[in-house]
């Protein structure tokens, strides 16, 4: 575990007078522009960096406050404290957290100083704070120096990527001095050869010898490194700002790693802060999603903390996908008299931010449709790397009943294939994500595995979509469910039942569940035929049948959180009975097989 940032506390500060903002593993600073959200990261980067925007020194006449109200005895400064998470190996000689406070006058850093705070609660039940005076031998302080802090500017020009590829040389030359120099050495001794003749010339014209070498500081070479892509090798300086941009967490992520491998035992550990200025600038829609999705895995894997501000619900809205490790706080500035002002309430995000608050609920909706799919590609990169075929199904329920259902009927062929899908928020969505994701991972490697889809009966049409898709089932593949007499015979009749994995069980499963109270009522209006509907309105609901072999699931439907229960009773069937009331599913699954390639092998007697 490493420190990050628990709150910032900001005054006298630009565009702020006061303020104080909570801080996550991820967070999302929202508003308009000129609203002051940047002034936030800028005072970061003056705290850690002793600079503002990056390359521009702290100005005390220009960024101290206009508005701040005169007062006599008081000097004008400004002011930056953070607290600060910090390991639980550094508790016992320091507090829990810390608290670092630096201040600026017009000469420039006029104080820097930090302690500790020990945290209890008292009888209400309310925190406590007992402040600590952190030991001159503590080893806190070489904790603190080891805080890396990246600002990410909004504007990604040229320079910025020059100097970020130059510092790929420090750490290089960090991580690997010898053999890095090794190399440089044998590179100059191989140019030395190329030019012996100049050397010699000059050293007897001069009197002295000469030869060449590389300069001390190779960084204002590595700033000229390039990243070539494609199979033409194209040059990242030819590429479009939305892949450069793509880029830079990459490179953030890289260099943190190899810092991290620096570490010594029993040394302080290194932390990473980013502080990432609009990182939608200069991407699509799909992009911008995905570098959501990145940044948010990237925070909540403790690579670094990330502090962003935006005013695109693409990233805002991880404070509700991602609610854990996530922070969500507007950021507005009603007068300039009054100063930049943050709101944690959520609602008035979209309140405040003008035209914004008339497309959010759409635009939340597609982001997270975009999102789903992104997700999607990227488990379906990682499950391909497994190098076996897949098939996935809408949720817990259909994998036990299926891997138990292959088990039964192709003992010789479930071990070459693995059931996927989703705990929570599966169906069938997660079904065709997880094959769109296949497909694109086919794309790259065309001799992998195949993937099959298992949907309900319900979704036949989803299913046809997918599977007539160009060359969509030369990698991937959807199914549904088939029919059971029982469901034909109610569809037939004019009773509108949704044929899930549930209705393919036999009357005795649905008798088993009702007993135990595993059912509820259906909304009769939801599944009955009109006519139906209409003479049980009018008073005769006693002329009104419903046939016994499928009264049961017209009526009735599994309640919330029972399907995995009872898909683990149908799982513990004995094999002759599972047999007999799961064969169209043994036929479905053989047909699954077959398609991903699934040798049959003889069982041995």
């Amino acid at each position: 575990m490493s420190v990050t940032v628990r709150q910032i506390h900001i005054e006298n500060f630009r565009s702020i007078q006061r303020l104080t903002i909570p801080a996550e593993k991820l967070s999302v600073f929202v508003g308009k522009n000129d609203s002051g959200k940047s002034n936030i990261l800028r005072a970061l980067n003056l705290f850690f960096n002793g600079v503002t925007n990056p390359g521009k020194a702290f100005d005390f006449e220009d960024d101290y406050n206009l508005f701040v109200p005169e007062r006599a005895k008081t000097a004008k400064e400004v002011v930056v404290r953070l607290e600060l998470n910090i390991p639980a190996s550094y508790h016992a000689t320091n507090g829990e957290i810390i608290a670092w406070e630096k201040r600026w006058r017009s000469g420039g850093l006029h104080s820097d100083r930090y302690w500790g705070y020990r945290l209890s609660t008292n009888r209400r039940g309310r925190e406590v704070r007992t402040q600590v005076d952190i030991p001159e031998r503590s080893n806190a302080h070489g904790l603190l120096r080891q805080i890396e802090f990246e600002y990410v500017p909004a504007i990604k020009d040229s320079s910025y990527f020059d100097d970020l590829r130059g510092r790929i040389y420090s750490i290089i030359a960090e991580v690997a001095t010898r053999t890095f120099r090794t190399s440089s050495t044998a590179f100059e001794d191989s140019i030395g050869e190329h030019l012996a003749d100049l050397t010699t010339g000059i050293g007897s014209s001069l009197g002295f010898e000469t030869r060449l070498a590389l300069p001390r500081d190779l960084s204002h070479i590595f700033q000229r490194l390039d990243f070539l892509s494609g199979a033409k090798g194209i040059s990242l300086d030819h590429r479009g700002d939305g892949i450069k941009t793509r880029h830079i967490p990459l490179i953030l992520k890289f260099m943190a790693e190899k810092k991290q491998s620096l570490q010594v035992r029993g040394a302080a550990p290194f932390s990473f802060i980013w502080a990432y200025e609009e990182p939608e600038n200069n991407l699509e829609f799909a992009s911008a999603v995905e570098l959501a999705v990145q940044l948010a895995d990237f925070a909540s894997r403790g690579v670094a903390q990330i502090l962003l501000t935006t005013h695109s619900p693409v990233f805002y809205d991880l404070g509700e996908t991602c609610p854990e490790g996530v922070v969500c706080a507007h950021v507005y500035r009603d007068t300039d008299e009054e100063g930049t002002a943050v709101s944690e309430n959520g609602c008035a995000v979209d309140e405040k931010m003008g035209t914004m608050a008339l497309l959010a609920p759409r635009v939340k909706h597609l982001v997270h449709d975009v999102r789903e799919q992104v997700e999607a590609k990227h488990a379906a990169e990682i499950l391909a790397q497994q190098n076996r075929p897949k098939i996935f199904v809408e949720g817990e329920s259909d994998r036990i009943v299926l891997a138990h259902c292959a088990r039964v009927f192709h003992p010789e062929r479930v071990g070459f294939v693995d059931f996927e899908t989703k705990r929570k928020g599966g169906g069938h969505s997660y079904v065709i994500d997880m094959l769109n994701g296949w497909r694109c991972q086919h794309k790259h490697d065309q001799n992998g595995p195949r993937a099959a889809g298992i949907l309900d009966v319900d979704a036949v049409q989803l299913k046809n979509e997918w599977n007539a898709g160009s060359g969509n089932t030369a990698s991937a593949k959807c199914f549904c469910y088939p029919k059971p007499n029982h469901a034909v015979a109610a569809l037939k009749a004019g009773f509108r039942l949704p044929v899930t994995l549930e209705v393919l069980y036999s009357l005795d499963v649905w008798q088993w569940a009702e007993a135990r109270g595993l059912l509820e009522d259906r909304l009769l209006a939801d599944t009955y035929p009109a006519a139906m509907v209409e003479e049980i309105l009018k008073g005769g609901a006693a002329n009104v049948e419903v046939d016994e072999a499928y009264r049961l699931y017209v009526t009735k439907q599994f309640r919330t959180g029972t399907k995995i229960d009872v898909a683990n009773y149908v799982a513990g069937l004995e094999e002759a009975l599972t047999r007999s009331e799961f064969e169209r599913l043994g036929t479905l699954l053989g047909e699954v097989f077959d398609y991903l390639g699934v040798p049959e092998i003889p069982v041995a007697g």
